[in-house]
Formats: structure tokens, C-alpha cells, sequence
């Protein structure tokens, strides 16, 4: 006898005739999540139940199984994202990403130091703030801009002295004759950029405040080095070098010590100009960021304006402006190096540039 195979909602029925000539019924179990007829949303997860099924929508998205639709979960009023991070809804799910100036998976963002970054956010000659989430540039003084650029202010400051290896040792003559005597301007005093000796009468006669000093290859004037704290008090440059004394004609001047120092601020090429390379040294006399006057250490080098650290730790004291390898610092060498600028009396510094000198 063949069988007949009625198909119910859930159940398939059949009856057959046993070998007893007697009517028996069967049912098969069919599982709609298997079929070939889609029972759910394509977004919705099919469970089989004894005798039914169940519909429901899948992670992103809502409804009732049998309709479901994203669910914008950036417009929520549970944070899905850090607060500060941006979201971005997708069809299912969402993005997370950290706002600029923040840094992390999106979940979590925490600020970024710019300012203690490798890369260099603010110009050379600024000052760098972080904040929270961002960044401040402020030029240093002498500068002026936004920050980002700096350029030198040189309004104000006169141009008092330029000093020169590539010409004769007028700064280090044995009477100290330019530094204290000399009542006539020498050199081309109108000229940034000429490399030889050079004083001008504003040496003598121009009163400031403040000191700085830049390279005659540079037609910008960016301060190596400017003072701060008000280092000339109103005075001329050399009733500033004289007010520590009269080391004329072969007068030791120190002896392991500075006489006195000033504040200041670097910029500009200094990190690769002969003179600086202990401008970020600390050592026995002097710390860094200072500029010296009339300094000396141990049994030889000195210099009458050392810049930066000086001492045992900091290359002794011969490295700055008016350098020196005499026994005692002195004009007068007794047969050892010197020279109008440097970095250690036993080297030949470089002649290709000289430094200037200018007060305001």
C-alpha cells in the first residue's frame, strides 16, 4: 500500500496500512530553520522549539525577529564611545575613533602630550603648553609670531661688537686693550654679516637692559643666546665688564668661579655653533642657561663670557666668548691657545662665521 503524507503546520502526518490491515498515523518533526523559506529576518538569529521556532534580531540591530533594523547605538543614551572619541554608526554596528589630540582605541582615549613628542609642534624659538586634548605655542621673548612661526624682534637692539677667529686676536690682546681701553670705532659697525673683529662706539656709550648674540651667517638674527632678568641693569656693556674689576695686562680675573652671571635663553642655530656645547651642561661654577662673566677653572681655562655649565663636569670653563688655556685666566696666554669665541682653547674653532654682540 503506498503511504499519503500529509503536511501539517509544524508536524508531518502520514497514515499507512500496518500488515495487520489496521490504520496507523506517524508524525515527523520539521525544523523551520532549516527550511528553505526564510521564517526570521536576515538579521535576526533562528532558534527551532519542539513543535515551533523563534526569531530574534541579531547584535545591532531591533525589532521583533521577523523584522529587525539597525540600531544606531551612537544615538543612544548609553556611551557606547569614549567621550572623547567620535562614533560613527554602521549597518550593525559602530566605530569608535579618538578626537584629535587624544589617542587610544576609541573606547578609551587619553590626551596626548604634544609637547613631549618626537615631532616638533612649535617653532624653535616657542614655548610649548599642553593642554587637555591640545596644545599652546607661545614665541620666547625676542620673538614675535604665532608660535608655530617665530621670527626675531629686533627692534631696539643695537649692534655693539662682533667677534672673529678668521682675523687677528683683537679681543684677546695681553692689555685687554678693546675690552677696556679702546675709544674709537673699529671694523665695518653697520654690517651683520661680515666675519672679522669689529666695536662700535655703542660698546662704550649705548645703556640697555638685555644682551643677545647671533651669528653673522644668519640675515634673520635669531638670538644664539638673549638674556633675560634684566642682565645690564641700564648699564653700557663695559661698565658692565668693568664693574667686576681691572684685569688689564696680564690680571688674573677668577680663579674655579665665575665673578657674575646672567639668566638666558637659547635659540636659533646654537646647538651646532662653536662656544655652545655646554650651554645645557651643569657643573661646578655655573649651571646651564647662564651666561658668565670673568670665569676660571682649576690651573688654566677661562673665559671672560662662558656660556652654559662650567667646572670638571662641563669641559672646564673655556668654552663661550674670549676664550683662554692660560695657567690663570688671563689676557696674557704665556704661549698657550686662545681665542675671540670657542669651544676649548686646544681646538681650533671654527672661522667660516663670527658671533655678534648687541644690546637694547
Amino acid at each position: 500500500m503506498p503511504k499519503v503524507i500529509v503536511i501539517l503546520h509544524q508536524l508531518s502526518v502520514f497514515k499507512r496500512w500496518d500488515m495487520r490491515c489496521t490504520i496507523r498515523e506517524e508524525q515527523l518533526y520539521i525544523d523551520e530553520c532549516s527550511s528553505s523559506i526564510r521564517v526570521c529576518d536576515v538579521n535576526a538569529n533562528c532558534v527551532n522549539t519542539f513543535g515551533s521556532y523563534r526569531c530574534s534580531c541579531k547584535t545591532g540591530f531591533a525589532g521583533n525577529g521577523k523584522t529587525c533594523k539597525d540600531t544606531d547605538e551612537c544615538s543612544s543614551l548609553i556611551r557606547v564611545c569614549d567621550v572623547n572619541a567620535n562614533c560613527h554608526n554602521t549597518y550593525g554596528s559602530y566605530q569608535c575613533s579618538c578626537k584629535t589630540g587624544f589617542s587610544g582605541d576609541g573606547k578609551t582615549c587619553v590626551d596626548i602630550d604634544e609637547c613631549g613628542g618626537s615631532i616638533q609642534v612649535c617653532d624653535v624659538n616657542a614655548g610649548c603648553q599642553n593642554t587637555y586634548g591640545s596644545h599652546s605655542c607661545s614665541c620666547k621673548t625676542g620673538f614675535t609670531g604665532n608660535g608655530k612661526t617665530c621670527t626675531a624682534d629686533n627692534v631696539g637692539w643695537t649692534l655693539i661688537a662682533r667677534f672673529s677667529n678668521k682675523d687677528a686676536k683683537n679681543w684677546m690682546a695681553d692689555n685687554g686693550y678693546w675690552w677696556y681701553d679702546k675709544q674709537v670705532a673699529m671694523g665695518t659697525t653697520s654690517s651683520t654679516s661680515a666675519n672679522a673683529d669689529m666695536i662700535s662706539t655703542a660698546f662704550w656709550l649705548t645703556s640697555g637692559n638685555e644682551l643677545k648674540v647671533t651669528r653673522s651667517d644668519d640675515a634673520n638674527h635669531i638670538p644664539l643666546l638673549q638674556t633675560t632678568c634684566n642682565c645690564l641693569a641700564g648699564q653700557t656693556f663695559r661698565s658692565k665688564l668693568k664693574s667686576y674689576g681691572d684685569y688689564r695686562n696680564g690680571k688674573v680675573w677668577a680663579s674655579d668661579q665665575c665673578l657674575g652671571n646672567c639668566l638666558i635663553q637659547y635659540g636659533g642655530q646654537y646647538k651646532s655653533t662653536d662656544g655652545f656645547q655646554q650651554a645645557e651642561c651643569s657643573g661646578n661654577i655655573q649651571s646651564a642657561n647662564i651666561i658668565g662673566f670673568w670665569c676660571d677653572w682649576s690651573s688654566g681655562d677661562g673665559a671672560v663670557m662662558m656660556i652654559g655649565g662650567g667646572g670638571s663636569s662641563c669641559s672646564r670653563a673655556d668654552h663661550g666668548i674670549g676664550i683662554t688655556e692660560a695657567n690663570a685666566a688671563s689676557f696674557e696666554d704665556g704661549g698657550t691657545n686662545e681665542y675671540d669665541f670657542g669651544y676649548d682653547a686646544n681646538r681650533v674653532p671654527s672661522q667660516s662665521y663670527a658671533l655678534n654682540l648687541w644690546i637694547r
